[in-house]
C-alpha cells in the first residue's frame, strides 16, 4: 500500500498523505539563523527566521528549542511584541513536530498572554489565535488525529483570514503560517477523500503563498493541486501545474521543495502508468533530500520509495527503506507514518516468504489504524493484504481480510452519506425559514393595505352621507377615489402574489410555488420528469469573486436554464446555488438529451462578469422520470426529489461536472424502495440502481 501509493479511495490514493508532513518547512539546515530586514519588511525577515528554525528542529529539536531561549531580539527596528511572538509560535511549531508537551504547553501560556495585552490591536490578537490553532493543528496531526487536526487548522485558517485577508497584502503579516494551516487543512481533506475541498484549499494555500511572496511555497502549492487534478481526473491541467511548479522551484533555486515537486512527479507518474518513470523521480527526490542532512525528510520519502521498490520485485531494497525510515519516525513520536511503514514491510516480508512476521507487521499498522481512527486507510490496507495472501494461495485468509474490508467500506460509505443528508437538510431548512419569513412579512404587509383601504371605504360613505346635500359632482369625485383605491389594491394584491411566488434575485419559479404546482401532479403517484442542477463550487465562486458576482452567476444560470426546457417545463430556483426543473411527460432519450442539453448550457460557454473577466463554471446534474422503472411503484413528489438528489450526489462523488440519471430500479413494491433509499450508494454498487452517467465532456 504505502504512501504514496495505495489503492484508490473515494477519489483519492493514500501515498500523497504522508509526503505532506514537511511541506511548510522552507529553510536550509546549518548554523541559528540570522535576522536581516529585506524588501518584504519586519514580517518577512520574521518569518524567514522561524521557518530555518523550525526545519532544523525537524531533527534536533532540543538544540533548537534551547538556542530559542538564549536567541536575543534584534537590537533595533523590530517591535518587542512581534518578536516575542515569532519565537513563541516557533518554540510551539518545533515542541508539536515532536511531541514535547511541556515546551507546546509554555509556548500557547505565551501566545495567550501577548493576546490578553490590552494594548494589542485586534489584528495582531487575531494573528495570535491563529498561532495557538496552529501549533495545536500541528500536535494533532503528529499524533494522528486528522479530525481535530482538521479543526484545529480551519480556526488558525479563520483568524489568519481576518487578520490580513484584506486585498492588499500586509508587510508585517505572516503568510508561511497562515500557508501552513492551509495545507494541513487540504491534507485533511485528501484524508477523508474530498478531493475537490483539497484543491480547493491548495489553490487557497498558493494564493496566500504568492502574496507573501515564498516561492518555495507557491511551487508546493502547486504540485499539490497537480495531484489532486490528476486524482479527479483532470490530467492535462494536472501537467500544466506540475510544470509550472518545476519552473518556479528552478527559477529560484530552492532544493528544499524542488524534493517534494519531484516527489509529486513521481505521484503523476504512476497514477499514469508509468511505473519505471515514478521508481526513477523517487530515486531522484530522495538524491536531492541527502545534501540538506535531515533523516527525517528522507524518513518521509523512504515509505513510498518502498513502495515502488516491492511493486517493481525488489522487496528486500523495498524492507530495507522501510527499516531505516521507522526508527526516525519513532524517534519524533510520529504515529501516523507508522502504521504505513509496518504495513509496506509487512507486505515485502510476505514477498520474501517471512509470511508469519509480515502478517504480524500487518496486523499490528491495522491496530494503529484503528487507534487513530484512520478507515480509510485501513480499508485500503486490508485490501492490498487480501490481494497478497490470496498470490501466496492463503485463501482463508485472504477471504477474512476481504470481508473486514468489505464491512469497513460499508460502515465508511453509510457515515459520509449520513452526514452529507444531514448537512442537505440542515441548508434546506435554513433557506426554506428564511423564505417562509419573507413570505410572512408579505402577507402581513398586504392585511395593513387591506386595512387601510377598508378604513378609506368607511371614511367616503360616512362622509357621504353628512355631505349628502352638496353638489352630485362631489360626491361623484368620492366614489372616483373609493373606485380607484379599490383598483390599486386589486393591482397590489396580484404584484404580491406573483412576488410571493417568483425568486426576488433569478425571476424564476420559487420553492414555494414549486411545491404548490409539484402537490397538484397526483399525490401519492407523482408523476413526470425532475432534474436536480446544482453549481460546482458556488462559495468558491463567492470568496473569490464576491457575492455580487455570485449573483450575477445565479442569473445567467436561470437564464440559461430557462432557455435550454421546453415550453412546458417549469425552472424553480430551489435553493442557493441548486435549480429544480419539473418536465412533464418526458421520458428515456429525449430526457438523456434534455439533461446534457443543460449541462452544456451552463458549462460550454464562460459567463462575462462585471469587471469584464470571463468565469468558466459548471454543474453537476441528477434526474429521473417516475414512476420509477421497472415496477412503476408510486411515490410522492417528495420522495422524488430525494431520489434526484441522491442522483446529484452521485454526480458530484464522480467529479462533477456530468448529470446522472436513475434509468431503473429493483424495486417491487414501496418497501423495496424505501430500503433502497435508506442506503442509495450501497443500492448502486450491487446493481440493484441503474443509472446513466452523462459528461458534458469527454477528459
Amino acid at each position: 500500500m504505502s504512501t504514496p501509493w495505495g489503492r484508490r479511495l473515494p477519489g483519492v490514493r493514500l501515498g500523497w498523505l504522508l509526503a505532506g508532513w514537511l511541506a511548510g518547512a522552507q529553510g536550509l539546515a546549518g548554523a541559528a539563523p540570522v535576522f536581516q530586514v529585506g524588501e518584504g519588511g519586519i514580517g518577512r525577515a520574521l518569518s524567514d527566521v522561524s521557518d530555518e528554525w523550525v526545519h532544523r528542529g525537524e531533527d534536533d529539536p532540543a538544540a533548537v528549542l534551547a538556542e530559542l531561549e538564549q536567541a536575543p531580539p534584534p537590537t533595533s527596528g523590530v517591535p518587542v511584541l512581534a518578536w516575542q511572538r515569532m519565537r513563541a509560535r516557533t518554540r510551539g511549531l518545533v515542541a508539536a513536530r515532536s511531541d514535547m508537551e511541556e515546551d507546546v504547553r509554555r509556548a500557547l501560556d505565551t501566545l495567550a498572554s501577548l493576546a490578553a495585552d490590552g494594548q494589542v490591536d485586534a489584528r495582531f490578537r487575531a494573528e495570535l489565535q491563529g498561532d495557538q490553532a496552529l501549533i495545536q493543528a500541528v500536535l494533532q496531526d503528529l499524533l494522528g488525529h486528522p479530525a481535530e487536526a482538521f479543526l484545529q487548522g480551519r480556526l488558525a485558517d479563520q483568524a489568519y483570514d481576518q487578520a490580513c485577508g484584506s486585498r492588499q497584502p500586509a508587510p508585517d503579516c505572516d503568510y508561511r503560517a497562515w500557508w501552513r494551516a492551509l495545507h494541513l487543512q487540504a491534507q485533511r481533506a485528501e484524508t477523508r477523500g474530498d478531493l475537490v475541498e483539497a484543491q480547493g484549499l491548495a489553490e487557497r494555500a498558493h494564493a496566500v503563498a504568492e502574496r507573501g511572496m515564498v516561492p518555495g511555497l507557491e511551487a508546493w502549492s502547486l504540485a499539490m493541486q497537480a495531484v489532486y487534478q490528476q486524482a479527479l481526473n483532470h490530467p492535462d491541467q494536472a501537467r500544466a501545474l506540475i510544470a509550472q511548479a518545476d519552473r518556479v522551484v528552478r527559477q529560484h533555486g530552492d532544493v528544499h521543495s524542488l524534493v517534494w515537486v519531484r516527489f509529486a512527479e513521481a505521484r503523476l507518474a504512476l497514477e499514469s502508468g508509468d511505473s519505471k518513470t515514478a521508481l526513477r523521480l523517487m530515486h531522484q527526490s530522495l538524491r536531492l533530500a541527502e545534501p540538506l542532512n535531515s533523516p527525517r525528510m528522507q524518513a518521509r520519502i523512504l515509505p513510498s520509495l518502498s513502495d515502488l521498490l516491492r511493486r517493481a520485485g525488489q522487496p528486500r531494497e523495498a524492507l530495507q527503506a522501510v527499516e531505516q525510515a521507522y526508527p526516525v519516525l519513532r524517534r519524533h513520536h510520529e504515529l501516523r507514518g507508522q502504521p504505513t511503514l509496518l504495513h509496506n514491510g509487512g507486505l515485502a516480508r510476505m514477498q520474501l516468504g517471512q509470511v508469519a512476521q509480515g502478517r504480524a507487521d500487518m496486523e499490528a499498522a491495522l491496530k494503529l489504524w484503528d487507534a487513530t481512527g484512520a478507515r480509510a486507510a485501513m480499508r485500503v490496507a486490508l485490501q492490498e493484504g487480501s490481494e497478497a495472501l490470496a498470490a501466496l494461495g492463503d485463501v482463508r485468509g485472504a477471504l477474512e481480510l476481504l470481508h473486514r474490508e468489505q464491512a469497513l467500506r460499508e460502515e465508511i460509505n453509510a457515515d459520509n452519506q449520513a452526514a452529507i443528508l444531514a448537512q442537505m437538510r440542515a441548508t434546506y431548512r435554513a433557506e426554506s425559514e428564511r423564505r417562509e419569513l419573507d413570505l410572512l412579512e408579505r402577507e402581513n404587509a398586504l392585511r395593513s393595505s387591506h386595512l387601510q383601504t377598508q378604513t378609506l371605504i368607511e371614511r367616503i360613505w360616512v362622509a357621504a352621507i353628512v355631505l349628502l346635500g352638496l353638489a352630485a359632482g362631489v360626491v361623484g369625485m368620492l366614489a372616483l377615489r373609493a373606485r380607484d383605491a379599490t383598483r390599486r389594491l386589486r393591482h397590489s394584491e396580484a404584484l404580491l402574489r406573483v412576488q410571493s411566488e417568483r425568486d426576488p434575485l433569478t425571476g424564476l419559479a420559487n420553492r414555494r410555488h414549486f411545491r404548490e404546482v409539484l402537490a397538484t401532479r397526483g399525490g401519492a403517484a407523482f408523476r413526470g420528469a425532475l432534474l436536480l442542477v446544482d453549481v460546482d463550487h458556488f462559495k468558491r465562486i463567492n470568496d473569490e469573486f464576491g457575492h455580487p458576482a455570485g449573483d450575477a452567476v445565479l442569473i445567467e444560470v436561470a437564464r440559461r436554464l430557462d432557455g435550454s426546457v421546453r415550453a412546458g417545463d417549469i425552472v424553480c430556483r430551489w435553493g442557493g446555488e441548486e435549480f429544480l426543473i419539473f418536465a412533464p411527460d418526458l421520458q428515456g432519450e429525449a430526457l438523456d438529451a434534455l439533461a446534457l442539453r443543460v449541462l452544456r448550457a451552463l458549462g460550454d460557454e464562460a459567463i462575462a462578469l462585471d469587471s469584464g473577466r470571463l468565469l468558466p463554471i459548471s454543474a453537476s446534474l441528477g434526474y429521473a422520470a417516475f414512476p420509477l422503472p421497472a415496477h412503476q411503484v408510486a411515490l410522492g413528489w417528495e420522495r422524488a426529489v430525494n431520489l434526484v438528489d441522491m442522483a446529484l450526489y452521485t454526480a458530484k462523488s464522480m467529479g462533477r461536472d456530468r448529470a446522472v440519471g436513475i434509468q431503473s430500479v429493483s424495486a417491487a413494491d414501496a418497501p423495496a424502495l424505501q430500503s433502497l433509499e435508506a442506503d442509495f450508494e450501497a443500492a448502486r454498487l450491487a446493481g440493484e440502481v441503474d443509472l446513466q452517467v452523462s459528461p458534458r465532456r469527454a477528459y
